[in-house]
C-alpha cells in the first residue's frame, strides 16, 4: 500500500488578512477627551477641598490675625469710624458698631474676635458673616445676632470638613469646659452647657432673659462629608457680666443661613470657567506653534491660577458648614 504525502504548505488553510482597524470617529475622540478632562477636573476639585483648602484657610487666618492683633490691644476695630479736628487730634474713637445702633453695619469678612477652645486645641479669628465665602477664612459670626460678649444669644458658624474644618471636633466638648472670646470690648469666658443636635431640646432662656449672654457654636454633620444635612450646636453661658448689645440687622441674605450655598458665586464661576476654556484653547494653539515644553513653561502657571479660581469659586456653592 502506497501512502501519498501532501506538502505541509498545502495542508494549512490560507486565512484572509485581518481588516485594518477602523479609525475612531472624530466626535467619539472629542467626547472621550472631554469626559477624561471632566474626570480630572472633578478629582482635582476634591483634592482642592481636602488638601489645599486647609492651607488656604491657614494663610487667611495669618492675615486676619495680623490685621486684628493691634486693634484688639487698643480696643478699636480697624473699620471703626474716627475723625480728627483741625489740630490733628482724634475726636472720635468709639467704634460705631457699639454706638447704640449708629452706623452698626460691620463689613462682611472683617475680623471681629479671636475664639479659643483649649479642649480641642482651637484658636481662630472670627469674621463677620456666615456665607460660604466668609467661612472659607474662618468661623463666622451670624450678623442678625449680638456680638460675642454682648447681652443675648450670639451665633458663630464654623466648617466641619473643608477649609481646615475648625469645628470638626465640636461634638467632643463636654459640659463645664471653658472657651474664651476676645473682642474689641474685652475678653469673655464661657462655660459649655452641652452639645445638642437639630430637634433636641434647647437650653433654658432664663439666664439670657435675666441679662446674661450665651454663645452658640454651630456646625453640621452627615453621612457624606461634602453634603452635611444635620446641624450640631454647642451652647455656652458667659461667666460674668455681658456688654450691652448694639442693634443688629433683622434680616440676613439666604446664603448666610445654616447649610446654605452662596448662589451669587454662580455667575463668577461661569465667567472663570469661560476663561479656563479660553486658556485651554490658547495652550493648544501655542503647542502647535511653539512646541510642548515652551507651551508648558509659559502657560501651565496661568492655567493653574485660573483653575484655582474655578475651584475656589465652586467651593462657595457647597453648603456653608461643609
Amino acid at each position: 500500500m502506497t501512502l501519498q504525502l501532501t506538502p505541509v504548505a498545502e495542508q494549512q488553510e490560507v486565512l484572509p488578512a485581518p481588516p485594518p482597524p477602523r479609525p475612531t470617529p472624530f466626535r467619539a475622540r472629542v467626547a472621550t477627551r472631554a469626559l477624561s478632562l471632566l474626570a480630572v477636573g472633578v478629582l482635582g476639585f476634591v483634592g482642592y477641598l481636602v488638601l489645599l483648602s486647609p492651607l488656604e484657610q491657614s494663610a487667611n487666618q495669618d492675615v486676619l490675625y495680623s490685621q486684628v492683633r493691634g486693634p484688639l490691644a487698643e480696643g478699636v476695630p480697624p473699620y471703626a469710624g474716627r475723625a480728627e479736628d483741625a489740630d490733628g487730634a482724634v475726636v472720635r474713637e468709639v467704634p460705631p458698631i457699639y454706638d447704640d445702633g449708629e452706623d452698626s453695619a460691620i463689613p462682611a469678612g472683617a475680623p471681629i474676635a479671636v475664639l479659643e477652645i483649649p479642649a480641642i486645641g482651637l484658636r481662630q479669628v472670627v469674621v463677620e458673616g456666615t456665607s460660604s465665602g466668609d467661612l472659607a477664612a474662618g468661623p463666622g459670626h451670624r450678623r442678625d445676632t449680638p456680638l460675642p460678649g454682648q447681652e443675648g444669644v450670639s451665633l458663630i458658624y464654623g466648617r466641619a470638613t473643608t477649609f481646615g474644618g475648625p469645628f470638626a471636633d465640636l461634638t467632643t466638648l463636654r459640659r463645664g469646659q471653658e472657651l474664651t472670646v476676645v473682642t474689641f470690648q474685652g475678653e469673655f469666658t464661657y462655660r459649655v452647657e452641652g452639645v445638642r443636635h437639630a430637634g433636641d431640646r434647647r437650653p433654658s432662656m432664663k439666664p439670657v432673659q435675666n441679662g446674661g449672654s450665651r454663645l452658640t457654636l454651630v456646625t453640621a454633620e452627615g453621612d457624606n462629608p461634602l453634603q452635611p444635612n444635620r446641624l450640631v450646636f454647642v451652647d455656652a453661658l458667659l461667666r460674668g457680666d455681658p456688654q450691652p448689645a448694639a442693634s443688629r440687622p433683622r434680616l440676613i441674605p439666604k446664603q448666610e443661613r445654616s447649610l446654605a450655598s452662596d448662589l451669587p458665586a454662580l455667575l463668577p464661576l461661569v465667567l472663570w470657567m469661560q476663561v479656563l476654556v479660553l486658556v485651554a484653547v490658547a495652550l493648544a494653539w501655542a503647542r502647535i506653534r511653539w512646541g510642548r515644553w515652551e507651551t508648558h513653561l509659559v502657560g501651565l502657571p496661568l492655567a493653574l491660577a485660573v483653575l484655582w479660581q474655578v475651584y475656589e469659586t465652586g467651593a462657595r456653592l457647597l453648603p456653608n458648614l461643609t
